[in-house]
């Protein structure tokens, strides 16, 4: 029903105690959309999230823990390293980092020069100084940098869905670094 021109001309519509109701619902959605976004009023940010997601990543890799980089993967994963073929999901992205379980892979320098989050999406690039190599040789330090992608789960944790990296090093002087 819609309503008369002299009730909204005198205001009543506007304190109307069904009118006060719709507006204390937008508001009520309108709080719960910003929270929902930025973590505010019970939980971390979003960014907050996704940052420790990073740390736990890379605390992963130098603790040489395979299984924790792996409980921080995205089911569809894709690897695509430097000079090598591209590895299609958690499962053999999983037996790829299972392999490397003998090697030392070490990073240092590490930069994070852009980070950016968009809804359940989220990318960073970095930069860094990475050594692998087995046990029993030399650290052999080289520069590169990478792009992950990042994806909320449906439980609100993020998760590494895209990772590609490269050396800086031309490829022919990548024997004489």
């Amino acid at each position: 029903m819609l309503p008369e021109k002299e009730d909204i001309a005198s205001g009543e519509l506007y304190t109307s105690a069904r009118c006060r109701k719709a507006r204390s619902v937008l508001l009520a959605l309108s709080v719960a959309a910003f929270a929902a976004t930025t973590g505010w009023g019970g939980g971390p940010p979003k960014a907050a999230l996704l940052t420790e997601a990073i740390e736990s990543f890379y605390r992963a890799i130098e603790a040489g823990d395979a299984e924790a980089r792996i409980v921080l993967l995205a089911d569809d994963v894709i690897l695509m390293p430097n000079h090598w073929t591209t590895v299609h999901g958690k499962e053999a992205v999983s037996d790829s980092f299972r392999m490397s379980a003998g090697a030392v892979f070490k990073l240092r320098d590490r930069e994070v020069l852009q980070m950016e989050i968009s809804g359940d999406l989220a990318y960073t690039v970095n930069s860094y100084y990475y050594t692998y190599h087995s046990r029993d040789e030399p650290e052999q330090w080289h520069k590169t940098k990478n792009v992950h992608v990042w994806r909320r789960d449906p439980s609100g944790d993020w998760k590494l869905a895209v990772d590609i990296w490269n050396s800086d090093v031309p490829i022919g002087q990548f024997s004489a670094e």
